[in-house]
């Protein structure tokens, strides 16, 4: 995997939950990165927490180890 790369194409924030913010993040594989990165990956945070906190905390939570989930298309 010398020549893997990740790129960050899209972030989706949804608050449809009073009690929770989803972030979905779309990231393209590249090189001989392993196929399970690309698509669309996904965490659930508190509502407290805001956007601006969960940005913040991208290099501590690397969005590249959470769960495969799609968003729905509203």
């Amino acid at each position: 995997m010398a020549k893997a790369t990740a790129t960050f194409k899209e972030i989706r924030f949804t608050g449809l939950d009073s009690e929770l913010t989803e972030c979905y993040v779309f990231i393209e594989a590249g090189g001989d990165c392993p196929h399970t990165v690309q698509g669309w990956h996904h965490k659930a945070f508190p509502a407290s927490q805001s956007v601006q906190d969960i940005l913040a905390n991208f290099g501590k939570d690397d969005p590249i180890l959470w769960p495969l989930k799609a968003p729905l298309n509203l």
